[in-house]
């Protein structure tokens, strides 16, 4: 019995390592740089962090595809180097074959943030070389993006109702100014005295009926001839 099951494990692990090869069917190859995204607080990659980075992809596969039964014993790693580069692949729990790359870089590239963190590391420090790094998903505003435009159309048209009213009202000050300056110029005008022979003159205003000074003055006995 016990022979068995050691002929039995051994038949999984070297079935497990034709599955996970370096350019095998639905491999994929990791590249690590701890001591360049870390220097001085670098950590050392042994076979804890082989299964933390197991536990994450599990994680990741259980969330965001059809393997919801995915095991962290699913995660097969092989050609591990010193230099922190290994291939890995995924099997289906049920059929023990490995998962489509398509299924496993979906899922990878959706959870690509939460992997990262795990490690400390980012985009550049932890590559999944045959699969395409993507953005961290956008920020959402905690204001809807109409309410934001809506406000900025309502400042201009507000600004611009302030401006046309300024422009109207200086342009009516110009003009009353400008009236009143004329009114006055003709008031000055109108009371301008005359000189004829050497006598004051007042113009003559002929809406007033105003008579003349000059007739007035002949009249006067002082300036009658001898």
């Amino acid at each position: 019995m016990l022979g068995g099951l050691l002929l039995a494990s051994a038949w999984v692990t070297v079935a497990y390592a034709e599955l996970c090869r370096p350019d095998g069917e639905n491999a994929f190859k990791v590249r690590l740089s701890i001591k360049t995204a870390l220097g001085d607080n670098a950590y050392r990659w042994d076979a804890t962090e082989e299964y933390l980075f197991k536990a994450m992809v599990a994680f990741a596969m259980r969330r965001s595809s059809r393997q919801k039964a995915t095991k962290i014993s699913n995660v097969q790693l092989c050609s591990v180097t010193e230099r922190v580069s290994f291939w890995f692949v995924v099997t289906d729990s049920s059929t023990n074959i490995t998962v489509p790359k398509g299924d496993v870089e979906a899922a990878i590239r959706s959870n690509k943030n939460r992997i990262n963190s795990a490690f400390l590391l980012d985009d550049s420090t932890l590559q999944f070389l045959h699969i395409s790094t993507t953005l961290a998903p956008p920020i959402e505003p905690s204001v809807p993006t109409w309410l934001i435009v809506f406000g900025v159309v309502l400042c201009l048209v507000v600004v611009g109702i302030v401006l046309l009213a300024s422009s109207g009202i200086c342009q009516n000050r110009r003009c009353n100014k400008e009236h009143e300056e004329t009114e006055g110029l003709q008031e000055k005008c109108e009371t301008t005295l005359t000189m004829e022979n050497g006598i004051p003159c007042d113009t003559l205003d002929l809406k007033a009926g105003h008579i003349n000074g000059v007739y007035t003055a002949a009249d006067d006995e002082r300036f009658a001839p001898l």
